[in-house]
């Protein structure tokens, strides 16, 4: 070798630090304690989350609501069109029960048959005196009857053995309350006084009904 010259196997190498090798745990670690110090930054809710969220709840409120409203539009009672077929017409088959009730009605009728009869027996200048008898002639009790006497021009002033009570043209007469009725052929007399001249009713009826004038009254009206 020449004198005053470096060995060049005695000069530094340089880049040499590049090929040693590195401990790569050491460094990891201090990069994860580096790391957990630092506060990491908060990302906040993205826009398109929120929108999200917000149009899945409208949705459900909206099925929920749509639900309520079948359940109910269900739940509605048929209107008349819908109702069905209507009932059928028994009016047919229904008539023909008017007639046993019509002869029981008949029957009944036959059973509370009653006569009156009316006689004037006394009178004046100023008024009269009347009887009428009521006879039982059916077969069944006759309890809680009511006479009705109508006159021309005449004012009844009493009436004797009967409730009574003054009409414009007459009176309205009824069974007493002690009594029990008439049984089948009993007969009760009402004797009345009147105002004005002597006259035969010009109206009677007997609980609603007209008259059954007797044979020897019915020639007195005629």
């Amino acid at each position: 070798m020449r004198a005053g010259r470096d060995d060049p196997l005695e000069r530094p190498q340089r880049g040499l630090h590049r090929s040693e090798p590195v401990d790569k745990s050491r460094l990891a670690a201090v990069g994860y304690f580096l790391g957990s110090t630092v506060p990491k930054r908060v990302q906040p809710p993205r826009v398109l989350n929120v929108l999200l969220i917000s149009g899945v709840t409208l949705a459900l409120t909206l099925f929920g609501y749509s639900t309520t409203q079948i359940y109910l539009r269900f739940s509605e009672p048929p209107t008349a069109q819908e109702a069905g077929p209507t009932a059928p017409d028994t009016s047919e088959r229904l008539a023909p029960s008017s007639g046993p009730a019509t002869e029981e009605s008949g029957k009944a009728s036959a059973e509370m048959v009653s006569v009156v009869s009316y006689e004037a027996v006394a009178s004046s200048g100023s008024g009269f005196t009347g009887e009428v008898t009521v006879t039982n002639t059916g077969s069944a009790l006759l309890k809680d009857w009511e006479l009705a006497l109508e006159f021309a021009d005449a004012r009844v002033t009493s009436v004797a053995d009967a409730e009574w009570r003054a009409t414009e043209n007459g009176v309205v007469a009824s069974e007493p309350a002690r009594a029990d009725g008439l049984e089948p052929g009993d007969s009760v007399t009402l004797s009345f006084t009147a105002e004005g001249r002597t006259q035969n009713p010009v109206a009677c009826s007997l609980n609603g009904s007209p008259c059954d004038w007797g044979a020897a009254d019915s020639a007195a009206q005629d």
